[in-house]
């Protein structure tokens, strides 16, 4: 009797531990809300605001927002003011195979798509393919692990932009949803 309360007790721990690693995976592998008051008194720390004031002017509690903050980003007070490293992945635009839409990327393919953008503009302005060239077969992961191809083929990007969906405006205002 004694060996099949061990086995069951061992058996709970396991379940319970298995349960908590899977949500702390899931909680860090989304991007952040861009509605959230608490993203929105970061966005204010950022921009200098001290993050007693932030907290105050979102309407959440300065402990809130520092336990958020240190949960979810790299962050120093220096000269007064907070230097704060997002490395949360973001939702960001991409044209592949003739269409744009949203996906998850990962912090470090932000950069990668930032510059697939500028190449495009840069394309669209000249209508310079050679800029398109160092993003064919080229692509990014999101956060599911799906692997998304840059869009290089100039027909498509002309048709996209004629279409208005490469415009600075639509690109900006899509992300921020």
């Amino acid at each position: 009797m004694k060996s099949r309360n061990s086995k069951r007790s061992l058996t709970k721990r396991g379940a319970s531990k298995r349960k908590r690693k899977a949500k702390i995976g899931t909680r860090t592998h989304l991007p952040a809300d861009p509605n959230d008051r608490r993203e929105k008194a970061l966005e204010l720390m950022k921009e200098g605001v001290s993050q007693e004031e932030a907290a105050r002017t979102v309407g959440i509690s300065a402990k809130t927002l520092a336990r958020y903050r240190k949960k979810y980003t790299t962050s120093k007070l220096r000269h007064r003011k907070w230097n704060i490293l997002d490395r949360r992945p973001a939702n960001m635009l991409i044209a592949s195979r003739g269409i744009v839409f949203a996906i998850a990327v990962p912090y470090r393919s932000k950069t990668l798509v930032g510059k697939y953008w500028s190449a495009v503009n840069k394309f669209l302005v000249t209508n310079n393919i050679s800029h398109l060239r160092p993003f064919r077969d080229v692509g990014v992961r999101d956060t599911s692990g799906k692997r998304h191809v840059f869009e290089t083929d100039p027909n498509a990007l002309r048709r996209l932009d004629s279409a208005g969906e490469l415009s600075f405006h639509t690109l900006y205002k899509n992300t921020a949803n």
